[in-house]
């Protein structure tokens, strides 16, 4: 097997791996709220120094994300919020500003509004939603955030903020695992024009497991010729270093 022949079939199964990560990724996270498939990325780089192969390697890349919105399914919860339009939500986490449709929020026992894993659901202004204990809690379709506290019944609804709904950025951002991204510039966010809210409801993952299924199915067979045909170069080599040895 020459050693050209080698390095390309290597690269043809870093490709193909790549890909089925990012498949098994998707398939794992179908029941995930607001989870945006993932898409495998992969650039051809030429070997480099004075002894390298002919041909490139193949590097992977930070995996791309289908950034449109999963379907909304209707839970009836007051406490999960469905998006519409291009808009995500912004959290602060421990790293910093993320984007996220999932929706399913809470009130933490600091009276904060926060997504599922506790990171902070930020405002229109930029900051954290505190809330006090309410009887009663409604979110608008803009994001506005009323209810009566729970010490005053009987009296008005009060509103307490508005969740701030960010436009897909324009640069590629980076999945932190499951439903968040990271944004590239975290300054450069620009608020949704046409993004809406639908309490009680929320979005479900946007992956389509037929498509899915199908193309790893195709993965599993391009792995599995790939790798049948980097033993079969192997066995030839072998037969002819035998070959030339009995010469």
């Amino acid at each position: 097997m020459s050693i050209d022949a080698f390095y390309t079939t290597m690269a043809g199964l870093q490709a193909v791996g790549a890909r089925m990560e990012a498949l098994s990724s998707n398939l794992a996270n179908l029941q995930t709220p607001g989870y945006s498939a993932v898409q495998a990325l992969t650039e051809a780089a030429p070997y480099a120094g004075g002894a390298a192969p002919a041909g490139a390697d193949v590097v992977a890349l930070t995996p791309g994300a289908d950034t449109k919105a999963g379907p909304l399914t209707h839970t009836g919860n007051p406490m999960d919020v469905g998006l519409t339009g291009n808009a995500w939500l912004e959290v602060q986490t421990a790293n910093g500003p993320a984007l996220t449709r999932n929706g399913a929020v809470q009130v933490t026992s600091d009276g904060i509004l926060a997504d599922s894993d506790g990171n902070p659901v930020m405002s229109v202004g930029g900051s954290p939603i505190s809330l006090p204990k309410l009887s009663s809690l409604s979110i608008g379709s803009d994001g506005t955030i009323s209810g009566v506290p729970a010490s005053q019944p009987g009296a008005q609804s009060q509103t307490y903020g508005q969740i701030n709904l960010v436009a897909t950025p324009s640069a590629a951002m980076t999945s932190l695992g499951g439903s968040l991204f990271a944004p590239a510039d975290p300054n450069a966010l620009q608020q949704s024009q046409n993004g809406s809210v639908s309490q009680g409801y929320l979005n479900a993952s946007n992956v389509n497991p037929t498509s899915e299924m199908v193309e790893l199915v195709d993965a599993s067979r391009s792995y599995q010729l790939q790798t049948e045909l980097m033993k079969a170069q192997s066995g030839n080599g072998q037969q002819l270093n035998t070959f030339l040895a009995q010469g």
